[in-house]
C-alpha cells in the first residue's frame, strides 16, 4: 500500500513540477491603449514568432496588430518580407515612449535582397505594426508615452 501511495505522490509531484516549469503559458496577445483607442496586440517574443510577424495575412482588423517583444533595447530593423499589407512600425523604448514611426508598403515579387530595410535611429526594445496610417489618424507621435503591460 505504502509502495502504491509513494507511487501516487510522486507522479502528482512530477505533474506539479511540469506545469510550474514547462506548461505555463505565455500569454499569446495583449491589449494597448493608445490616445484613448484600445488595439488588440498579437504578441511576438520568440525568434520564430518575431520572424513570421504579420507576413502571409491579406487583412488585420481595424484595431488589430502585433507587438514584438524584444530582450534589450536596440536599433531594430524590419522588413516587409511576406507581408501583403501596408502597416505602421511603431518603435518603443523600454519605458514605452515612442521613438520612431513608419509606415511600410508590401513589396511583392521583391529579391530578398532589395526589400527595403526600416528602421529606428533611437534604440527601442518594442515595435508595434498596425495598419498602415492608424498612427496619423489615432494622432500618435514620437516622444509620446503608451503604458505597456507589465506582462511584457
Amino acid at each position: 500500500m505504502l509502495k502504491i501511495w509513494l507511487f501516487a505522490l510522486t507522479l502528482i509531484l512530477i505533474f506539479l513540477f511540469c506545469r510550474l516549469f514547462f506548461l505555463t503559458e505565455n500569454p499569446t496577445h495583449t491589449s494597448v491603449n493608445f490616445n484613448g483607442q484600445k488595439f488588440d496586440l498579437e504578441i511576438a517574443k520568440t525568434i520564430s514568432q518575431r520572424t513570421q510577424g504579420l507576413s502571409g495575412r491579406s487583412s488585420l482588423c481595424q484595431n488589430c496588430g502585433m507587438i514584438f517583444v524584444f530582450s534589450g533595447e536596440s536599433i531594430l530593423p524590419f522588413w516587409m518580407k511576406d507581408t501583403l499589407i501596408p502597416l505602421d512600425l511603431i518603435w518603443l523604448n523600454s519605458q514605452g515612449q515612442v521613438v520612431s514611426i513608419q509606415t511600410a508598403s508590401p513589396q511583392p515579387n521583391t529579391p530578398i535582397t532589395q526589400l527595403k530595410n526600416y528602421k529606428n535611429s533611437t534604440p527601442a526594445k518594442y515595435v508595434i505594426e498596425l495598419n498602415a496610417n492608424t498612427a496619423a489618424n489615432i494622432k500618435l507621435q514620437v516622444g509620446d508615452i503608451v503604458t505597456l503591460p507589465k506582462s511584457l
